[in-house]
């Protein structure tokens, strides 16, 4: 490859990219973005998004649409086709208006493929409704319950529906926003019902126009499912809903009694629902990953149940890909088994020339500074490519705290497919329950926070108006004490440098949240400062809450305005305690085949306040399992589900140009998609610049750029110390795995990059030799570490990764690596970058390390250790050991679902000046482990995960 100097482009005419180019199933030249007038620079705002939100085989072609965060009016986002020969450039349709488009429907009577405000026709032309007409953001669309021939349902994210006519293209606002909940989803009718479905609870408008139904009254009630039969609305439920379809799939609905199903999820599990003859059923789903899970419901895009081939039916969800079976019913839901986990963000996928085609949704520039314009592209492959990505392996249960009645069972819960089952069943709460808090002493509901702040009493004051500053306060105390104050983060108001920030964020009202800074005070008047920064014209912050720590009274002082509220811990429940001298009866009974026909298998005896921990057989052959208990009680009942990695060992050949992590002469540099063009533009260490093209793949040479330098520096985001990693989330410590000792310091080069969002709003961590998806909350804020999973061990000098034109780009080539289908070098400088996709991840092989909570560490009586990773891990062995001149009894816990629920499950006996060894039996899976001493001793605690 030759070396090109001083050809960068700067907002000039882009080249003609090359079309040639197949790299792990993705064709470069096919990729979509956002801002199509400024020659391939991104330089207009309102256009940070653009994922692909529906592919449809149309007309002898594939049709598209992109799409654009919060555009109802339309936006720079486009119509697409691509043609049979892939290795054609994209067609852009002149007709293209653009907006947030993801519904399509094939209207079969006019043989006409409706996408986004696009009609289309069978010979492919194109006519489109104004979306000033249709003002709307085009989530679904389906057949009309009364003129099915000639008018269809448009339904928007708003909440609004609208009816058109598809020939004359007239149209008609029917509701403004008939339900509650917000970012609406799915839609579909039959059996005379249209049903219509959100996954969000951040509203952006207010509630005077909902007909049925209205604000939250808990933290369980985000989204909505409801259901209209042409004169009445209903909610189904007020829960986070996606997809509705059914076996008529694209063609929008039924005109008769065909099922419909839905899904969603609560913070257990999915949630699969079918309407059969007028009456709804739930089926219960493990969750892969739980990047979907934020309340706000942004971080989901459009997960579908789709036909792939002739009777194949494929279901996306929280980061799984299910076979769904095409006559899915209450009496036959046999069929529905998981694939296999993925990365890639999928809004839509479909079959077309005998290849299956997944949407994707790349990146994006919302809360990314680490990119210069969103893009996202198409990957082309076969079913049984998805089987060599992650494993089948995901965890939930029908209850998780929850106040259960006596011989009521739980809904079904899915098991079929699955090579191993770990069952938590516990009675008690296990994770102290928050009564609701206010952020002010008059509104915003505190929805999350730290337990060491729940416990603490707070003080705060009234928000009042909204349009003026938040007022600062002042209390008394009668002797020291720390005082963790909550800051909203909006507008970055400044605070003095006496108070420091902590990694502990507090989240309240619809999607918003906290910084948390501490200060030390002495004993007498603590002043807390008034918040007067504008976060946006006209709208002030909330005022500062203080969380008092210490043993001090806490005194209002006349005057100030302040009010104390003490501790939020609250208690479960008297009338449903179980006491620990009795017990609780759980029958366990299996669908062996699907049939709504049900048998006993398993009955667990549990005291009040205690837990049991069983490996299920893997010969139980079964495809749904319910629970239920013998008395009113508060129970969980948890699976963790997993299967082996389909990449036992690392792919070599697919990697063979990376360098090891032992190769000082690595090429390293830092990667960014560019703003100012669509090439990817590079720095170095020695400070040297290229920027790779979009339009040959070629390296040329550039000036380097300094305050792209400082945009792209590493700070690293974890510690290491002799035990393990350490990683740090809403005041609390958690710990990883090791890999090699040398990914202990910076490369010589500086600290490779650990945290970077890849697809949009899914971040990828690559940490000590392993990589890992850890979910995102909010844009801005930090990642969900206590949720995080790991992908794969890699042993790679890996400097800095992004995502560029589709594809997955890995810095840290070989100086002598060979060019390839995946490496790209330039002779005459060196500089050289590996390119794949993002699933190519898992092909390294499976996660692997060494570390533990305690390593010759002091450690105190009853005091547990921090949490250590132990979901997504393989053969597990605990070695333990102590310097106390008598034997010490540890006890093992585990975490079972990241949220701070903890169970022992085995006590080990360990000899002065002896090493006892625990092998974890095959198939045992949590999300965390740590060990409590009943001494005060000097211990280590090491995990080796082979």
């Amino acid at each position: 490859m030759m070396m090109v100097s001083n050809a960068c482009l700067v907002c000039g005419q882009q080249p003609p990219a090359r079309t040639d180019l197949f790299i792990s199933g993705v064709y470069p030249h096919l990729t979509t973005y956002g801002i199509y007038s400024q020659n391939g620079a991104h330089l207009k705002t309102g256009h940070n998004e653009c994922g692909i939100g529906a592919i449809v085989p149309w007309a002898g072609k594939l049709w598209m649409v992109n799409y654009a965060p919060h555009m109802p009016r339309g936006s720079e986002h486009k119509l697409f086709s691509v043609d049979p020969d892939l290795t054609k450039p994209l067609n852009v349709h002149p007709e293209s208006v653009g907006g947030t488009p993801a519904g399509r429907m094939i209207h079969e009577e006019s043989q006409q493929l409706l996408i986004g405000h696009h009609l289309i026709d069978s010979k492919g032309n194109v006519r489109t409704i104004s979306p000033t007409d249709m003002p709307m953001r085009v989530t679904a669309i389906t057949r009309h319950l009364k003129d099915p021939e000639n008018m269809v349902y448009y339904i928007d994210m708003e909440g609004a529906i609208w009816e058109a006519n598809v020939h004359s293209l007239e149209v008609n606002r029917l509701f403004k926003k008939p339900v509650p909940g917000w970012h609406g989803k799915g839609g579909y009718t039959s059996q005379g019902r249209l049903v219509i479905s959100n996954n969000g609870e951040l509203h952006v408008g207010s509630y005077k126009d909902v007909l049925v139904g209205g604000e939250a009254k808990t933290e369980e009630e985000r989204g909505v499912l409801a259901e209209w039969d042409g004169e009445t609305w209903k909610i189904v439920e007020r829960r986070q809903y996606t997809e509705v379809t059914g076996p008529n799939g694209i063609t929008g609905g039924s005109d008769g009694d065909d099922p419909i199903w839905t899904m969603g999820w609560d913070r257990r599990t999915v949630r699969l629902k079918v309407l059969e003859d007028g009456k709804w059923h739930t089926y219960l789903l493990p969750k892969a990953a739980y990047c979907n899970d934020a309340s706000h419901g942004w971080y989901t895009e459009w997960p579908r149940i789709r036909e792939i081939t002739d009777g194949r039916w494929m279901m996306d969800m929280h980061g799984m890909f299910f076979d769904f079976p095409e006559g899915f019913s209450v009496g036959n839901s046999k069929g529905l088994r998981p694939i296999g986990s993925h990365l890639r963000y999928v809004p839509d996928f479909c079959a077309w020339n005998d290849q299956l085609v997944l949407a994707t949704d790349e990146t994006s520039v919302q809360g990314n500074p680490l990119a210069g314009q969103p893009q996202s592209n198409l990957w082309f492959g076969d079913y049984q490519d998805l089987r060599t990505w992650g494993p089948a392996s995901a965890y939930g249960g029908p209850w998780i705290d929850d106040e259960v009645k006596a011989n009521e069972w739980s809904d079904p819960f899915l098991v079929d497919g699955f090579q191993s089952r770990t069952l938590y069943v516990a009675v008690g709460r296990l994770k102290s329950k928050p009564v609701v808090t206010l952020r002010a002493t008059d509104q915003q509901e505190i929805t999350s926070m730290p337990e060491e702040l729940s416990a603490l009493p707070t003080v705060t004051v009234r928000r009042g108006n909204w349009t003026r500053p938040a007022p600062g306060y002042a209390f008394q105390v009668d002797q020291p004490v720390t005082v963790y104050l909550a800051v909203d983060h909006r507008g970055d108001p400044p605070m003095s440098p006496d108070w420091q920030l902590t990694q502990m964020e507090v989240r309240w009202g619809n999607g918003h949240h906290d910084r948390v800074y501490m200060r030390s005070f002495p004993a007498g008047k603590i002043s807390i400062p008034a918040n007067e920064t504008e976060h946006t014209p006209g709208s002030f912050g909330m005022p500062h809450t203080a969380f008092v720590d210490g043993n001090a009274a806490v005194k209002m002082i006349r005057g100030e305005g302040a009010t104390l509220n003490t501790s939020q811990a609250s208690q479960q429940s008297k009338n449903i305690v179980v006491p620990a001298d009795a017990s609780v009866q759980f029958t366990m009974q299996i669908d062996p085949n699907g049939t709504n026909e049900w048998i006993d298998f398993r009955q667990f005896s549990v005291a009040g306040e205690n837990s049991v921990v069983e490996i299920l057989p893997e010969e139980m052959d079964a495809v749904w399992v319910r629970f239920k208990t013998d008395r009113d009680c508060v129970a969980t009942a948890f699976l963790h589900q997993t299967s082996a990695y389909p990449n036992q060992q690392r792919h070599d050949e697919l990697f063979a140009g990376l360098a090891n992590v032992d190769d000082s002469q690595a090429t390293n540099a830092l990667v960014y998609p560019a703003k100012r063009s669509r090439d990817l533009r590079l720095l170095t260490d020695d400070g040297k610049a290229f920027e790779f093209t979009k339009s040959d793949f070629q390296f040329v040479s550039d000036e380097f750029d300094s305050e792209l330098a400082e945009k792209l520096q590493v700070e690293p985001e974890f510690t290491v110390d002799e035990a393990s990693v350490i990683v740090r989330y809403q005041g609390k410590r958690y710990r990883l795995p090791k890999g090699n000792a040398i990914y202990d310091k910076p490369f010589g080069a500086g600290w490779p990059r650990a945290l970077r969002e890849v697809e949009s709003e899914r971040t990828i961590a690559n940490i000590h030799g392993t990589f890992y998806e850890v979910p995102l909350v909010i844009n801005g804020a930090p990642p969900a570490w206590n949720l995080i999973r790991p992908v794969s061990s890699h042993g790679k000098r890996i400097s800095d990764y992004c995502s560029w034109n589709g594809l997955l780009v890995l810095a840290g080539v070989k100086q002598d690596a060979a060019a390839s289908e995946h490496v790209f070098r330039d002779s005459a400088s060196g500089m050289g970058l590996w390119f794949g996709g993002v699933d190519d991840l898992w092909k390294f092989g499976k996660p692997v390390g060494r570390g533990g909570p305690w390593k010759d560490s002091v450690v105190r009586a009853g005091k547990p250790s921090d949490a250590y990773l132990m979901r997504g891990y393989d053969k597990k062995v605990v070695t333990l050991s102590h310097t106390h001149s008598n034997p010490v009894t540890m006890t093992l816990e585990v975490d079972l679902d990241g949220e701070g629920r903890w169970i022992p499950i085995k006590k080990l006996i360990v000899p002065s000046g002896s090493t006892v060894r625990h092998e974890f039996p095959v198939g045992f899976s949590a999300c965390w482990a740590r060990v409590v001493s009943d001494s005060d001793t000097t211990a280590t605690a090491l995990f080796d995960y082979q």
